[in-house]
């Protein structure tokens, strides 16, 4: 029975409820986007939209139960950000006290970080957290006190269930918790499913003290009557209105059980697995590296890659510094091999690096290749030693950086020196504050040592290889089945490379930083800066074991591979080819950024207040139905506008509201941003008419106020907040930093004649393209070899093709460009991308005459979101059209767009098509 299956989990019966009610999509607020640290990914505002909707359902449905989620989320995707949200969230809905519990202590310092720590790195809020104006306090606390702070306890299950049972000395109660509403938020929570697991065949109390060193089985035990039963269910069978306790749960992996399934039926919101991760593209590529080499020159193997990153990156990404995990089997070897490697490290010689001889040789004679995504390990080496050769690197110089970065200090293994233990790994407060930052620019570990004290409750970006260091596997077969089972080594080496393929962002041209650049770029030299890599020795059962296990957990994808797309021969050995120029445009910044002026927002904003006593009896109206009519006609008599502006009000209360409104970190109200956004010396500037002192406001009260004098100085400040808050909005909006360039001139082989390699889902081409593909690339007026195509492409493709012979009429050459992405250009007032998916270039009868088409084919349901690009095209044609022709070389050429392309409005496209390229008047 697969969990991912099922209908009618929360999620999906949450969509058709909302569908059925006409819920309109739920916005996630700006008292929660504007408090934490980072922006949110489209998955967290989904689960968050989704859980805003849940709670409108929930409040709809009067439902009075004990509110009880999860949250299905891939490693990496960010859970700890969305718990941060809500807590924000319940917050302002009235809760104060929250605890946060794990199964593993170095996870609960870790997160302890994420939401008290203000100096540290990875913490998530706001350095300051105002809601309704007011700065809101967040702390760790061991007991709950009536404060208005946001309280945090941060606890393990058996902290929290010896607390639960045994009356210590400032530790919370069971009573004490039972008397207040609390948020629990449960992380990894696959672990605490043990009953479950079990077919509550075990005992679900637990009344012993659980020690530190509890077994996972007793930790797990006291799941269902720790934290269900006595503290959300607050012990009772039966629940009442009074109960308003949360549990959020959030984990990567829900256990592919029956009986765990039906329990998260109707409580998991949100699902984003690993395999909707990768494929959004905001993790580093999985690259498995198998060699024969020896344990030795694997590592060394490894320590030249960790150099040609830092090299790759030393143009793109300051404080680039890439980290290395050695893997081995048992605490006793990992001391082993830690001691070993500061050794070989220290005697480095040059001719320890021999091997790249042979390897290089091996790989070139070895002519089978691979086209899986994953397995470009030997082209990468390939591409690494002729980086060396082209830049003339000595060895020695490698062996020095080696040497610099991988000295004793800079290198960590995960057992501390008093450690005893040999079969559980231990560190210490140090260590575990050094591993949970090594993103950090101040942290100088480049080398990691470890069994598998990091399989999980580790988040880092900067891992770009896994050493394992030890051969064999521990596969098994099944007794009753005789199914292959993955050992358990293996299981824990999946886990790790789980670790490794969070994306380290950095920033490229326009590209998202947080996202891979290059999948459709496979040759780029910043490729290397987004691949992952697992070093193994080239065992093929074992790899097959690991492929498989890699493949459940959805880390890799049989289906995709590369792909080579390039311009066939002949058309690159035509006169045309030589001689025409191909027209483009580039981003460039705007210095005149902004659409509007503060002159021309003034003439369009407006901005109007109700004082509250008069909002009061507006809303009485709704409370007796037979006296609205009444109330209505006499709260409109009684009302009166007050025409007021900025400059009238005291300096006094206009400061005070700017300055509450400047406490958020991002404000745009502060005056270093002010100062840069509209150029003002001081801030008492701004309030003049040169900047807003005009602008107006309607202030809806009684009659009995005859002007802003008689507005108390309460109502002037709550006015001017709002009024704030809608300018920073209306600011926000006229901001344009970017446009795009006049269109330039390239030569044809400098845009596109170079192949061009992707990472492609086959099975989706050979389904969708490689028919119409084996087609069109025997028309000699197609220029590409190969190409890959929607359905929307493929109408398009068959439209012109029944135009060609008309075209042909008309001009003397005629050739058609599949646009793999790497041509873009760039809209004129946004500098917003575009890579028109088609190019058809055409030559005049008249010689020195050249057309160069930009054709989009674009499915309905983003034919509206996309209409810029339309607009964009309009005025490439007006632009570069009739009567503005493009010259050079003693040539012309006449730029046009063609209208966005859809079946739907073939008709309209058909007209356009023709007037501009088929009519008398050419």
């Amino acid at each position: 029975m697969s969990f991912y299956t099922r209908s009618n989990q929360l999620f999906t019966v949450i969509k058709d409820k909302s569908y059925e009610s006409g819920i309109p999509k739920q916005i996630v607020p700006a008292y929660i986007t504007e408090n934490i640290k980072y922006p949110l990914w489209f998955w967290q505002k989904e689960a968050l939209e989704l859980f805003l909707t849940n709670e409108l359902i929930r409040q709809r449905e009067n439902n009075k139960e004990p509110n009880h989620l999860m949250f299905n989320m891939a490693t990496g995707t960010g859970k700890t950000l969305c718990m941060a949200a809500l807590i924000l969230y319940y917050y302002k809905k009235g809760y104060r006290h929250f605890i946060f519990f794990v199964n593993q202590n170095n996870i609960v310092d870790k997160t302890e970080n994420n939401f008290v720590n203000k100096n540290h790195t990875k913490y998530l809020f706001r350095q300051n957290i105002v809601i309704d104006d007011k700065t809101i306090n967040i702390r760790k606390v061991e007991t709950f006190n009536d404060t208005d702070d946001i309280q945090i306890k941060f606890t393990s299950i058996q902290k929290l269930h010896n607390s639960v049972y045994l009356a210590r000395e400032n530790s919370v109660t069971l009573e004490d918790l039972q008397k207040r509403d609390l948020v629990m938020i449960g992380d990894e929570a696959h672990h605490l499913n043990a009953s479950t697991l079990r077919n509550g065949q075990m005992e679900i109390d637990v009344p012993f003290e659980l020690k530190e060193n509890a077994s996972d089985k007793d930790i797990e035990k006291s799941w269902e009557n720790t934290v269900l039963n006595k503290i959300l269910k607050k012990g009772k069978t039966t629940q009442d209105e009074n109960n308003k306790n949360v549990l959020l749960e959030f984990t990567a992996t829900i256990p592919n059980n029956a009986d765990v399934i039906e329990k998260y039926r109707t409580k998991t919101i949100y699902q984003f697995e690993l395999v909707d991760f990768l494929k959004a593209g905001y993790t580093k590529e999985i690259n498995l590296v198998s060699t024969s080499l020896e344990k030795k020159e694997k590592i060394l193997l490894a320590l030249l890659f960790n150099w040609y990153r830092s090299q790759i990156a030393l143009l793109h990404i300051t404080n680039f510094k890439p980290v290395i995990l050695f893997r081995s089997k048992f605490i006793e070897d990992s001391k082993k091999d830690y001691q070993e490697f500061l050794a070989q490290i220290k005697d480095l010689k040059t001719n320890d690096f021999d091997f790249l001889k042979r390897t290089e040789i091996s790989i070139k004679q070895d002519q089978t290749g691979t086209a899986k995504i994953y397995e470009q390990g030997k082209s990468r080496i390939l591409q690494m030693i002729q980086f060396i050769k082209k830049e003339q690197i000595n060895i020695r110089e490698i062996i020095s950086f080696i040497q610099n970065e991988f000295s004793e200090r800079n290198c960590i293994i995960t057992n501390s020196n008093n450690n005893k233990a040999t079969t559980k790994e231990k560190t210490t407060e140090n260590q575990e504050a050094l591993l949970n930052s090594l993103e950090d620019k101040n942290n100088h570990i480049r080398a990691i040592f470890t069994v598998k004290r990091l399989t999980e409750g580790w988040d880092v970006l900067n891992l770009f290889d896994i050493v394992r260091l030890y051969s064999g596997r521990d596969e098994r077969y099944e007794k009753n089945s005789g199914k292959r089972k993955t050992g358990e080594t293996t299981v824990q080496e999946v886990q790790l490379i789980g670790r490794g393929v969070r994306y380290f962002p950095f920033t490229y041209k326009e590209n998202e930083k947080n996202k891979r650049k290059f999948d459709n770029e496979l040759g780029n030299p910043l490729r290397v800066l987004e691949e992952f890599y697992y070093h193994s020795e080239n065992d093929h059962r074992y790899l097959d074991e690991l492929k498989r296990e890699l493949k459940n957990k959805g880390f890799i994808q049989e289906n995709r591979e590369i792909k080579k797309f390039s311009l066939k021969k002949e058309f690159k050995d035509s006169q045309f080819y030589k001689e025409i120029k191909v027209w483009k445009n580039e981003r460039i910044e705007n210095p005149k950024k902004r659409k509007k002026t503060l002159i021309e927002l003034e003439k369009t904003f407006s901005f109007e207040y109700k004082i509250k006593e008069f909002t009061i009896k507006e809303q009485q109206v709704v409370l007796d139905k037979d006296k609205d009519a009444v109330l209505a006609e006499s709260n409109f008599l009684n009302r009166k506008t007050i025409v007021t502006k900025i400059s009238d009000f005291g300096k006094h209360v206009l400061l005070k509201a700017i300055n509450i409104k400047a406490v958020k970190d991002l404000s745009l109200l502060r005056f270093d941003n002010l100062r840069r956004e509209l150029n003002i010396n001081s801030i008492d500037e701004i309030f003049t008419e040169k900047f807003i002192g005009n602008f107006k406001i309607n202030i809806i009260t009684s009659k009995d106020n005859e002007n802003l004098d008689d507005i108390s100085i309460e109502e002037k400040l709550g006015l001017l907040l709002q009024f704030f808050d809608e300018f920073a909005r209306e600011l926000k909006e006229i901001d344009n930093p970017y446009k795009g360039s006049d269109f330039k001139v390239f030569s044809f082989d400098e845009l596109f004649g170079e192949p061009k390699e992707k990472s492609i889902d086959i099975r989706e081409y050979e389904e969708k393209s490689k028919d119409i593909v084996e087609e069109f690339k025997k028309y000699n007026w197609c220029v590409m070899t190969d190409f890959t195509c929607t359905s929307e492409e493929r109408n398009l493709l068959n439209f012109l093709k029944n135009k060609i012979s008309n075209l042909r009429e008309k001009y003397n050459e005629v050739y058609l460009l599949r646009n793999e992405e790497i041509y873009k250009i760039y809209d004129f007032e946004q500098g917003r991308g575009f890579e028109p998916d088609f190019l058809l270039f055409l030559k005049g009868k008249k010689a020195s005459l050249y057309f160069q088409i930009f054709i989009e084919p674009k499915g309905e349901y983003l034919i509206e979101h996309d209409n810029w690009k339309n607009k964009f095209l309009q005025t490439v044609s007006d632009k570069y059209g009739n009567g503005n022709l493009l010259k050079v070389e003693n040539k012309e050429y006449k730029l046009i767009g063609l209208p966005l392309f859809n079946e739907r409005n073939k008709h309209d496209f058909t007209t356009v098509f023709n007037e501009e390229l088929l009519s008398d008047k050419l």
